[in-house]
């Protein structure tokens, strides 16, 4: 399962208090038995869904979780759809890395030449 939220509420966008969890600690609770995977948050919807070989590059997209088989299927699946994947470890630490608001990875739009 991917988890592309962010702990904020709409459309404030005020941080919802996780009481120092990770937002994909609290939504893995939710489905219990699967394995989560956080991607396809750290950027705008806009940018997402525009064109991913941009500048001569692909454009990042981050993932992290604690299944490799599961991290392994949406990094083929990150990839398949032309970006460039970035393992970023553990849900416990790369999802911090990414999670908006707090972690100061959100809205970096870095491009991979090759």
């Amino acid at each position: 399962m991917i988890d592309a939220n962010n702990p904020v509420e709409k459309p404030s966008l005020k941080p919802v208090e996780l009481h120092g969890r990770a937002s994909t600690e609290v939504f893995a609770e939710l489905v219990p038995g699967a394995a989560v995977v956080k991607a396809f948050n750290h950027l705008v919807a806009e940018r997402v869904a525009g064109d991913r070989a941009t500048e001569g590059g692909r454009r990042v997209l981050f993932y992290s979780g604690d299944n490799p088989s599961a991290k392994a299927t949406v990094a083929a699946l990150i990839d398949r759809l032309g970006f460039f994947g970035i393992d970023l470890g553990s849900v416990e630490a790369g999802g911090r890395l990414v999670q908006f608001p707090g972690g100061p990875l959100p809205a970096l739009n870095l491009v991979r030449f090759e």
